[in-house]
């Protein structure tokens, strides 16, 4: 058959809303700062995460898609699913721009550390959420990826405000 399969098509979309988010936050910041930038796709991010809510199965992430048993709020289509791709690719490209500037402006003369803590940790989550995905129903993953955004965003912008203090905990007044 013809036609865009949603499996392909949602990376796809996911990889534009990156390319995007490079471009568009990387403009913004300059305008709402890079801890606006955080909120803004903050507020991406949950609204994906709800969108994700009512549209899936409960038991998408424990079931095979055939065979999952609970019926979604909403009907899914390959159209929300490619808009959800774009979403998740503009939040994550936010984080990740906002992140990595923070990272080079805090730790300019020694940035290479400070990128690989943040990648080691990174990885460190992913692995972490791989443990759980095939176990735990969609909505309790929704809300640990909603509460982990939270306290992202506030702990960039607290991070983003002290630097300072930041930089005289993690090397310990050595700089």
């Amino acid at each position: 058959s013809s036609g865009i399969n949603a499996e392909y098509g949602g990376g796809i979309a996911t990889g534009i809303g990156e390319i995007s988010a490079g471009f568009i936050w990387g403009r913004l910041s300059t305008k709402i700062g890079r801890h606006g930038v955080v909120m803004c796709s903050t507020v991406i991010l949950c609204i994906l995460y709800y969108l994700a809510f009512i549209s899936f199965p409960f038991d998408a992430a424990t079931a095979t898609t055939t065979r999952a048993t609970d019926k979604p709020i909403i009907p899914s289509n390959l159209y929300l699913t490619l808009a959800m791709g774009v979403l998740l690719g503009l939040g994550d490209g936010g984080f990740n721009v906002s992140i990595y500037a923070n990272l080079s402006t805090v730790f300019e003369h020694k940035p290479a550390p400070a990128f690989a803590v943040f990648k080691f940790v990174q990885s460190l989550m992913g692995a972490g959420a791989f443990l759980y995905c095939g176990s735990l129903q969609l909505p309790y993953q929704l809300a640990i990826l909603a509460v982990t955004c939270l306290l992202a965003c506030f702990s960039f912008t607290y991070l983003e405000r002290f630097p300072q203090r930041v930089l005289v905990f993690l090397t310990d007044g050595e700089e």
